[in-house]
């Protein structure tokens, strides 16, 4: 009788054993839950610039919009501008310490600036100086007014890695070479983290804006995405993207601003003179 219930209890116990591990292997391969269309979907960020910390000496105080325009007879040059549009450089600005400064991973960077005067009444003059001396360059401003940029000439003295530079975009009149109005600010070369660059070279171009900007690399992020905006007008994308860097240093203003043809600097000349 004992071996009678012994058995039984040994034949109870493996079907109670054995009924999960069954249940387990039949269990549909399918029925594990998937996300869904909306979760893989997220909505896109804006572009943000990840303004860097200020430096410890801040310099001479800089100007990123111009002042009140002066000299030049021709009155109607004066009065070209708009009421909110004035000559901008596209750079980022220290609320408080009145500095404007925008670093580079180029020896050879280029500037952006919004131009409001007609090209055939002004052209402008790229100043660039360090402790020893200054480098001016004169270009012609063709296509404004609108955005242009104003790429060193493979010419030039390359800039040097941590040292800044400081640069004027200054505006003449044609018509007798008088000075009109100018904006100023500051240029540093950085050396890039190795894992950034690596990032970058994987990178897709549109991409790389995001990168740059994430790692306050300003001039970069903004020329890759302005290239990328003349190659494809109409990507509705870019002018977003465009639009969200240019608001994210205080620029919003010149958001819709066409980018325009613009400009060949000649060589520069080194010099002592004022600018």
């Amino acid at each position: 009788m004992t071996e009678h219930i012994g058995l039984s209890l040994a034949i109870a116990f493996a079907l109670v054993s054995f009924t999960p591990v069954q249940a387990q292997t039949t269990k549909p391969m399918n029925s594990v839950p998937r996300p869904t269309l909306n979760l893989r979907q997220q909505s896109k960020k804006p572009l943000i610039f990840k303004t860097p910390p200020p430096p410890p000496n801040i310099g001479a105080p800089s100007q990123r919009k111009a002042g009140g325009s002066r000299g030049c007879m021709d009155v109607n040059v004066q009065n070209m501008q708009s009421k909110n549009k004035i000559l901008t450089a596209l750079a980022p600005e220290y609320s408080g310490s009145q500095l404007v400064l925008g670093s580079t991973t180029q020896v050879r960077p280029t500037f952006w600036f919004y131009v409001p005067y007609k090209s055939d009444s002004t052209y402008a003059k790229l100043v660039l100086e360090d402790e020893l001396n200054q480098t001016i360059y004169k270009t012609p401003l063709t296509g404004t007014p609108g955005v242009v940029s104003v790429s060193l000439p493979s010419t030039s003295e390359a800039l040097k890695i941590g040292k800044r530079y400081h640069w004027y975009f200054n505006i003449y009149c044609k018509q007798d070479n008088q000075f009109l109005t100018s904006v100023e600010g500051d240029v540093q070369l950085l050396a890039l983290n190795p894992i950034v660059q690596s990032q970058l070279d994987k990178a897709t171009p549109q991409q790389q804006v995001a990168l740059y900007a994430a790692n306050g690399i300003w001039y970069e992020a903004l020329t890759t995405l302005a290239n990328l905006r003349r190659t494809e007008a109409q990507d509705a994308n870019l002018a977003s993207d465009w639009a969200s860097l240019l608001e994210s240093v205080g620029l919003q203003n010149i958001a819709a601003e066409p980018i325009v043809d613009c400009c060949k600097p000649q060589a520069g000349i080194a010099t002592s003179d004022s600018k």
